[in-house]
Parts: C-alpha cells; structure tokens; sequence
C-alpha cells in the first residue's frame, strides 16, 4: 500500500466515523429506533468524501477560495448522494411496479427536501473543520483544541530548511506577480510529498518552507530524507508544466537537523505554534552550505546515525563543517 493510499483510507475511516453515528441519532430521533438501515444511510453519506477527498477533485478545490471550495464541494457531496440515493429508489420503485408518475411525484415530498438540507449541512461542517485544519496544517487544529501546547512542551525534533535557489534573479526575470504564483505553485506540489512521509509544514518564510516532524516520525523509513527525493519526483512529472506557465522548473536546496525544542503556544491577538531551540539555527545554517559546497541535500551526520538507509541511497561524509555563528564544527552528509 502506497503511503498516498494509506492516507486516504484514513481520512475514509474518519469520516465514516462521523457520518454514522450522526445517521444513527437522526434516525433515533426520527423514528425512536436504531435500525440496519442507519447503518446503511450514514455509509451512504460518507461515500461521497471517502471517495473524493484527497483526490484530485479535492487538489483543484483547494485553489478556489476558502468559502467557495466549501460551498462548491458540500453542493458535490450531496447531489452525488442525490442521485445515488434516488437512481436506487427508481430502480427498487420499478421492480415493485411503481410507476415513472411515482417517481416524479417522489420529487414533491417535503421529507426528501429536509432530509437533503441535513445532509447538505453536515457536509458544510465536516468540509468546513477540513478546510480549516489544513490552513492551520493537519493536526494542528486537533492540538489547539485538545489544548496540548498550551503549557510549553519538550521534544526531539527534525526540521528541513527548503529553500528555492536563485530566487532574487527568478523573482527580477519573472516579475513579482509571476514570481509568487511560481513559489505557490511549488509550496502546493510539495504539499503531498510532505503528507505521503509523516511531516508537518512549520511555516513559509518567503521562498523557504520549514518541514518538521517529531523525532520518531522522521526517522521511521528516513521520512525526512525520503520527502527531498520524492518531491523531486512530483516536480520532474511536472516539468512541463512548469515550463509552459512559468519558463524554469524549480530548483531548490534543503539542511537537515535533528535536536530538542521547547514547543507552545505563544499570543493572544493571533495565536500561533511556534518551536525553539538551537536546532532550528542549526538547520538553517546547514542549508546556508549548500551552495557553498556544491550539494542540493545536507543533513548533520547526528541525524543520519539514527536513520536506516534504504539500498541505493548515496550518502557522503563531508567531515566537520564550522558553520556561520557556530563555535562547534557540525559533522556533515551529503545526498546525492
């Protein structure tokens, strides 16, 4: 199963889990009994999101506005639930001999009308808090409401500094409109990558992304390492495109650190999470070598110690480095 499979099956899973228990309570409240056929109604409903969200139905919905993609995907959930529900009751309606006059008279039912409104109004909320957790970043909205950093927490941590190389000539030959839709079309490429290997997008700081993950998360199958190559991958079979709306594929360079943190949440007026602790300099030092060493990928051999290589990764040790501000030289590893 490929980690993009596994992801939707998830999210599948969850929605299931809200859609059939709030069948279930309207069916109770609506006829006092639990039945076979609640059951049945709240996979129905769920159907629609299981099969459509994290699809590519859901990438170019998430390029519209905030409030039209949720207005434009709840009105695509029911009316594929109409239709099913009502392409079924025809043919079951026929097969027990009633007529096409039947059918269309079922269309007059102000039952159907209400039943149609509640389910268009928990596809506004469930789309509404998934909308919503992505701005704030997956899992992020969960945390907030559990309350988890509302007290500053410790963790090991891996954070990646991506930065777009070249960015002030590309930002002068592309023009500053031109040049935004460029890095925001790449910050959306890399969104599944990032997804598919377990990590988090920290913040954008101009033309760099900060990635993290907690420790065991970016060790688990070299996550934070696999994310630079599969993004590789997603914009190779992108080249093209990017070449016809923009005139350059994007090139890019990554540091990669592992470290504690103190994680919380910090404001009042604006809320916000927010990590610190020397790893984050660090890292950012480490990608500021690249250039300087000709490598696209680097990480801290403390953090390659602790990961198992996949067969066939090429990694070279490009022995202790003094970065800029740092009184200690920091071992280093290149990927290729």
């Amino acid at each position: 199963m490929t980690a993009n499979t596994a992801r939707r099956l998830r999210t599948a899973i969850m929605i299931l889990m809200v859609c059939i228990p709030v069948a279930l309570s309207y069916e109770l409240i609506d006829t006092g009994v639990i039945s076979f056929i609640g059951l049945v109604i709240g996979i129905a409903l769920a159907m629609p999101l299981a099969l459509l969200e994290e699809s590519k139905f859901d990438e170019r919905m998430r390029r519209l506005p905030f409030s039209v993609a949720v207005l434009v995907k709840s009105l695509t959930y029911i009316g594929c639930l109409v239709v099913v529900f009502q392409s079924v009751g025809l043919i079951f309606g026929l097969m027990e001999g009633l007529t096409m006059e039947d059918y269309w008279e079922s269309f007059t039912d102000l039952d159907l009308y209400l039943k149609m409104g509640a389910g268009f109004t928990l596809y506004v909320v469930i789309v509404f808090f998934r909308q919503v957790n992505r701005l704030f970043g997956p899992g992020v909205l969960l945390r907030y409401l559990l309350g988890r950093y509302h007290r500053p927490r410790r963790e090991a941590r891996i954070f990646m500094f991506l930065d777009i190389k070249s960015s002030t000539s590309l930002a002068e030959q592309l023009g500053p409109e031109t040049y935004l839709a460029f890095i925001n079309e790449f910050f959306r490429d890399i969104s599944g990558p990032v997804l598919d290997n377990a990590g988090e997008i920290y913040e954008y700081v101009g033309d760099e992304v900060v990635l993290t993950w907690k420790e065991e998360r970016g060790i688990k199958d070299a996550n934070c390492i696999r994310v630079f190559f599969d993004i590789d991958s997603v914009i190779e079979k992108k080249r093209q495109r990017y070449l016809d709306q923009f005139g350059v594929v994007p090139e890019y360079k990554a540091g990669v650190h592992v470290g504690e943190v103190m994680t919380a949440e910090i404001g009042d007026l604006k809320r916000g999470l927010v990590f610190n602790g020397d790893v984050l300099n660090t890292g950012a030092r480490i990608q500021g070598e690249c250039a300087r060493l000709g490598r696209r990928l680097l990480s801290s051999a403390d953090l390659v110690a602790r990961l198992t290589l996949p067969d066939g990764w090429s990694a070279e040790e490009m022995g202790p480095v003094t970065l800029r501000g740092k009184s200690e030289p920091v071992e280093l590893v290149a990927f290729a």
